[in-house]
Order: C-alpha cells, then structure tokens, then sequence
C-alpha cells in the first residue's frame, strides 16, 4: 500500500511540476519576447529615420559629406538617456564609420565586436532589417566619455562600464538599384539582460517553493485516494482469510474421509475406485496447502501474524525437512545433498523457517528435471555480525532475466501452463520472502536460463 502511495504522489507530483515549469517557461518567453520586440522595434523606426534623412541629405546635394562622417549627422542621432541608439555605418570599402558624433568614442570598441557581423552580413543585409546581439568592452568607452563630460559621468553617457550587451540592427542603403553601404544601429540591452536574469532567478526561485507545494499537496491528494483503496483491500483481506478458514475445515474433513475408506479397504481389487481415491487424497491436499497459503498472506497483510520466537538448531531442521522431501526428489531421480555439519542454534520461529525451507525445496524439486541435483547448505557467517546462511543450488530449468525480478509477487508465475502442471499457484516464493523480511534477513536468487538457479537467504540471529 505504502509503494502504491508513493507511486500516485510521484505520479501527482510530476503532472503539477509539469504544469508549473510550462507556465514558467511560458511567462518567460513571452516576457522576452515582448521586451526585445520593443527594442527591435525601436530599432527599426531609428533606421529608418536614418536612412530616409539621408537619401533627402543628397537629394539636396550634400553627396557623401553627410554620409561618412565629414562632419555631418544625418538624423542628429536619437539620444533617450541610457536608451541611446549608436549609428554606425559600413561603407562600400567595408569601413566602419561613426554616424553620430556622441559615438565616435564608440567605434574603436564595437569596430571589432561588430567585425564578423558586417563582414558577414554586407553581402546578405537587404533593405529587410537583420538583427544581431554583440558584447562590447567599454571601460575605455567610459574614460572618454567622462574626459568629453569636463570628468563626470553622465546617465547620458552611452554604454557605460563594464562589459554590454547591444542588440545590433542592419539595413541596407539602396540608391537606384545601386548598394551604397549598410547602415548598422547598436542599442545598449544590458538592462534587459540584467533584467531578464534576475527574473529567471526569481522564476526558478518560485518554482522550486512551488514544486514542494506540489509534492506536498500529492501527498495530500495520494493519501485520500488511498482511503478507499484500503477499505476495499481490507475488505478483500477479510473475505481471503474467512474463505481460508472455512474451506480448510470441509477439506480437512474430505482429507479424513478419503483415508478412512482407505483404511476399510474400499477399493481393493477395484482400480478405478483406488485411482479415484488417490486423486481426491491429492486433490484435498492441494486445497489445503493453497488455503494455507491464503490465510498466511492475509494474516501477514494484516499484522496479525506474529512469529513465535525460540532458540532451536537450525541445522537439525534443515535435515529433517531434507529427508521429508528426499522421497519425493528419489522419484524423480533427483539427487538431494545436504550435509550437516554440525549443530546450527538460531534464535527465530522455526515453525517458519521449517515452512521456507519446504518452499524453496518443494520450487527446486519442481522445477528441476529427472536426473538433476539439489545441494542445500546452511552455514554461518560472519560479515557484520552473525548472520546464518541458507542456499539452494538446483540444476533446473532456470529463471529468465526479465521474469527474476517478479517471481517473488503473489500469483506470479514464468510458465502458467507448466506450473498448473507442477500444481503451482504462485504464492510460495511470495510467503518465503514475507518469512524471511519478517526475520529482518533477505532474499536474492541468481540463475541462468537453462542452466540451475541459486537461492540465498541469509538471516540476523534474533537473539
């Protein structure tokens, strides 16, 4: 119950996060995209302010002088404090020249961050607007700047300290049908840069405050979805454990009939009647052992199950239960080995250690093939503290690796129609793994397809 929760507050968690981070990145770019429109735009109607007073310039017959720098300025530049625009022209030589005088202290820094845009982009800039985002060093910007100023900074003084950002726009300069240059204007963005990274600092801020809301309330959300889960489950857990407890009775009874007609001989000379009997003795025992099975997991589901501590020779029960099962590994022709070495003493419920044993067994006989070997071993060992050891070496059919993770949940079976064959229902491996997490020890198995699988248990004395 406790992995389904965690699995609906994950599942909860990740559809909330999910949403948050979309919203997010939506705001953002939206915000990003809005604002550094807004520059472009300004940016634009500046070129084009330029373009078009120089075009009237020579139509008036001031020719190149107001165009390269000879003193004039086209456009008188557009100052808005630090919202300055730098104009910048590229000749047909590919020189870049100053287009207002305020920039002139501006050319020998942007001249060489700009370098690979007008170089790249003279051939390509058309009378369509191109857009490009530099970073320029302008610390001796700043110096001149403050020189021109009588030695004191302005706000209006462009691009000052540090390193900025400009956001770069281009336009071609076409005079009947002839390329007269490109005309460039940088605007300072470093604001909005600024800006824009306090503001994904913000978002991610609030994004991580609100990921935790959004566990916290999965959790919240997961825990009243399991309300009624656990009822039904509990009510599925009390049917499994009065249906248990009923049927073992008849079937206990139908057990104690057949043997009793058995015993009175019904059946003598009469071998339909004995083949008969023999498979209601079979059929019986089935039932039982499966309503056994039935009411441990549900008495382990509900806590009610309780191990039954002592101090007992482990090795003593692991030889019994060998020599109880050995008949039924003789008539396979199967070999089982267990050597005893000594006394094994254990503190634990050997009333289920007794029942993991026969699991293991009981699996390793079934699934093993006539002729095989099965080796059990139950040794001590001493890594961090006494820990006893149980393994189970069989020669069988093996365990695929895509099924090794899954052989330990209930009903779970590799092959169904095999082990309805074997009389298998799914539930051993569960309860041996329910006895051995109930001893505070684990379960692992490693197998290879075809070639035998190993399981091993190893155990902390309770003591």
């Amino acid at each position: 119950m406790r992995l389904t929760q965690r699995k609906l507050t994950i599942r909860y968690s990740a559809v909330l996060i999910g949403f948050l981070l979309l919203f997010i990145v939506t705001v953002y770019l939206l915000l990003h995209y809005l604002l550094m429109n807004q520059q472009k735009q300004q940016l634009n109607s500046w070129l084009e302010q330029q373009v078009y007073s120089l075009h009237e310039s020579r139509e008036h017959g001031q020719g190149k002088k107001g165009f390269i720098g000879g003193g004039g300025n086209p456009g008188g530049g557009v100052r808005s404090g630090g919202n300055e625009i730098a104009g910048f022209v590229a000749d047909t030589s590919g020189n870049l020249l100053a287009l207002n005088a305020d920039t002139l202290n501006l050319v020998s820094e942007i001249e060489n961050a700009m370098k690979d845009v007008y170089s790249d982009s003279y051939t390509s800039v058309g009378e369509a607007t191109e857009y490009w985002t530099i970073w320029v060093d302008n610390n001796e910007t700043t110096a001149a700047a403050d020189q021109d100023n009588g030695g004191e900074s302005t706000a209006e003084s462009a691009l000052v300290g540090g390193k900025s950002k400009l956001l770069v726009a281009g336009r071609a300069i076409v005079e009947e049908g002839q390329m007269l240059g490109v005309m460039y204007g940088a605007k300072d963005i470093t604001a909005q840069h600024r800006l824009f990274q306090w503001l994904l600092a913000v978002l991610a801020a609030v994004a991580v405050l609100f990921a935790g809301l959004a566990v916290f309330l999965s959790h919240q959300m997961s825990s009243k979805a399991m309300i009624p889960v656990k009822r039904s489950f509990a009510r599925q857990r009390e049917f499994v454990a009065d249906a248990s407890h009923e049927l073992r009775t008849p079937l206990s009874v139908l057990l104690s009939s057949v043997d009793a007609l058995e015993m009175e001989g019904v059946g003598e000379g009469e071998p339909f009647a004995r083949k008969v009997l023999h498979n209601m003795r079979d059929e019986a025992k089935r039932m039982i052992r499966l309503s056994d099975s039935l009411l441990t997991l549900a008495r382990s589901d509900s806590g009610a199950a309780t191990l039954r501590i002592t101090d007992f020779d482990l090795g003593a029960v692991a030889e019994r239960i060998a020599d109880s099962l050995r008949p039924m590994a003789v008539s396979k022709e199967i070999t089982l080995r267990y050597e005893r070495t000594g006394p094994l003493p254990y503190c634990g419920d050997s009333e289920r250690l007794s029942q993991l044993l026969v699991i293991l067994l009981d699996n390793a006989i079934k699934y093993t093939p006539d002729g095989g070997l099965i080796e059990l071993s139950v040794f001590q060992m001493e890594v961090k503290g006494q820990k006893l050891v149980i393994e189970v070496r069989d020669t069988g059919i093996g365990i695929k690796p895509e099924d090794r993770e899954r052989i330990f949940e209930r009903f779970y079976r590799e092959e169904k129609s095999r082990a309805r064959e074997l009389g298998g229902h799914g539930l051993g491996l569960s309860i041996a793994k329910w006895i051995v997490e109930a001893h505070g020890g684990t379960i692992e198995v490693t197998s290879t397809s075809g070639e035998g699988s190993i399981f091993r248990v190893e155990l902390p004395n309770l003591r």
